[in-house]
């Protein structure tokens, strides 16, 4: 009986454990100081003009990364990406870096995608309504996104 009621208590540890996600929280999701969910008026007081902006404003480009605005709330950020080290996370975590600075900065990822050429590590914020997506090639992180969730 001792030996049943501990298999079940290691069983409810083991369990729990898979249940376990990395959420972070909401402030730690942003790339150059911008964050999803912000106004177009804010991100220029932090970045400025951008270098070019789409002909419907929707998206706007600067040197070290991209913004998208929501179709329907084209004042609100949706998405922030880059593709060069010279932004990064409110966690110090940029393209270039090594995947293992994910796990030690973040810890285990809440979603892994992989494919024949690359990994993508999903990190959702603390409600969910954020995420924080990084794309590993060949072990280096290539790419940083951060959006709103649907």
């Amino acid at each position: 009986m001792k030996k049943f009621v501990a298999f079940l208590c290691g069983a409810a540890v083991a369990l729990s454990a898979l249940n376990c996600s990395a959420t972070v929280s909401s402030d730690k999701i942003a790339l150059a100081d911008i964050r999803p969910g912000m106004t177009a008026d804010e991100v220029v007081r932090i970045a400025g003009q951008p270098n070019f902006k789409s002909d419907n404003g929707h998206e706007w480009h600067y040197n070290n990364f991209g913004i998208k605005f929501e179709d329907y709330r084209p004042n609100i950020v949706e998405e922030i990406e880059t593709r060069v080290n010279s932004a990064s996370t409110p966690a110090g975590v940029y393209v270039g870096q090594s995947e293992s600075v994910l796990n030690s900065t973040y810890g285990a990822a809440d979603k892994v995608e992989r494919d024949k050429y690359s990994t993508e590590y999903t990190y959702y914020s603390d409600d969910y309504s954020l995420a924080i997506e990084f794309k590993v090639v060949n072990g280096v992180i290539y790419k940083i996104e951060c959006k709103l969730c649907d």
